[in-house]
């Protein structure tokens, strides 16, 4: 597998050659810094957007060109990593070897029309339906909305902020504000190219360079981590009453003071040992000797500077599952845990970061992580995982403080009333 680079000045081209995959991935993302405001109608442009385009002003007609080209697939996604918001578009072909020459060519020419070229005015309503109905779809999910709940608490936080968007920032968008907004996108936003297959590298920078058509220079990097919540004197305790079979009881921590080697290699190894698999410490002193609850799992965000530990329960259990986790978490800290579940989540985590060596997303995940985080090589990442040691875990576990609980529970009649 060989990577290069090519500054293209208005954006980066990053071409990861390998004879892996009989297709060719494309990855177009543009970043820049989140803000609440925009999240509805970033939303919506990411729809519009492989909706239909100049050239292809229907939906059948879009259809009808990907089956052209060998039933090309596209996927579009609007994502958060720490302060940035990240607007994706994803293409898979299949390469030329397999089918003619020149469908290389033909198969990005058709992406980027989609991108340089889009319709927005086209069934701008149902991309608005469609968007609504996954901000509703929210309320369905008990542990989605409770996790969204306890991140709101925060208050203006990046990750406070409701992934889908607003019902109501959708309703007063108008066909001029997503043209304004997508001008805004194609001239400020910092782009990334990502192409991953067995290609001529010269042949796919020369299409790029004839027909990618962004050409603003100047874009302002910002730091991708979140700044640290305020510690608390007292813990923030939230309660609320909806019609749910089991409680969801979810804690946030803060962590503080975390250094670049704990965030890249420690936390995760931390998080897996904690609550990441049904081999962890919260699994089994919460569920497997207590049977408190259903589930329970902690989540490590480490550019958030957050970890959040959540768990179906049922209802009147809280207060001991709340001391079970802390009992946990103060077993970590003291260093008391069994050596074998260490080792145990680090190969879980190298596992997973070797398999992703057979996804060509996950590929293109591992390399954009260099620019954003200045991660290492997969094989050197591995050698560092395998090296976090009992007394990293247990000086980063002295870093992470209580910051609020959040309880979604069942109405009773005394609730109702």
């Amino acid at each position: 597998m060989d990577y290069i680079c090519y500054n293209m000045n208005a954006y980066n081209l990053h071409i990861i050659n390998t004879d892996k995959f009989k297709t060719i991935t494309i990855d177009i993302s543009f970043r820049r810094k989140i803000q609440k405001e925009e999240i509805t109608i970033r939303n919506l442009l990411k729809e519009l957007m492989v909706n239909s385009s100049l050239n292809y002003p229907s939906e059948r007609s879009l259809i009808i060109q990907t089956e052209k080209l060998y039933d090309l697939k596209l996927l579009s996604s609007n994502y958060r990593i720490g302060n940035y918001s990240i607007l994706s578009f994803k293409s898979r072909f299949l390469n030329e070897c397999y089918t003619e020459d020149g469908m290389n060519e033909e198969s990005i020419k058709f992406v980027l029309d989609l991108i340089f070229k889009p319709r927005l005015d086209n069934d701008v309503n149902k991309c608005k339906k469609k968007i609504e109905k996954s901000i509703l779809s929210l309320n369905d999910n008990k542990l989605k909305y409770a996790l969204l709940k306890l991140l709101q608490s925060t208050g203006d936080m990046p990750y406070s902020y409701n992934n889908y968007g607003e019902i109501a920032d959708l309703e007063k968008i108008t066909i001029e504000d997503i043209k304004k907004y997508y001008d805004s996108v194609i001239a400020n936003d910092i782009v990334d190219v990502f192409v991953v297959g067995n290609v001529d590298n010269n042949q796919i920078k020369q299409i790029f360079k004839d027909y990618f058509k962004v050409t603003t220079f100047h874009k302002r990097e910002l730091s991708l981590v979140v700044s640290e919540l305020p510690k608390v004197k007292k813990v923030n305790e939230i309660r609320e009453f909806d019609k749910v079979n089991q409680t969801q009881f979810t804690m946030l921590y803060s962590l503080s003071g975390i250094t670049d080697y704990e965030r890249k290699y420690v936390l995760p190894v931390y998080g897996e040992l904690l609550g990441g698999s049904s081999n962890s410490i919260l699994f089994d002193m919460v569920r497997e000797k207590n049977s408190y609850a259903y589930y329970v799992n902690a989540l490590v965000k480490s550019y958030d500077n957050l970890m959040i530990i959540y768990s179906g329960i049922e209802k009147g259990n809280e207060n001991e599952v709340s001391k079970l986790i802390k009992k946990s978490l103060s077993l970590v800290s003291k260093g008391k845990f069994d050596l074998n579940k260490l080792e145990s989540s680090k190969k879980t985590l190298i596992s997973a970061i070797e398999s992703s060596l057979d996804n060509p997303i996950n590929i293109i995940d591992n390399y954009y992580a260099k620019i954003l985080v200045d991660a290492l090589d997969i094989n050197e990442k591995i050698e560092k995982i395998k090296n976090v040691s009992k007394e990293d875990i247990v000086s980063v576990s002295k870093k992470i403080d209580l910051h609020t609980v959040f309880l979604l529970e069942a109405s009773d009649e005394k609730n109702n009333n």
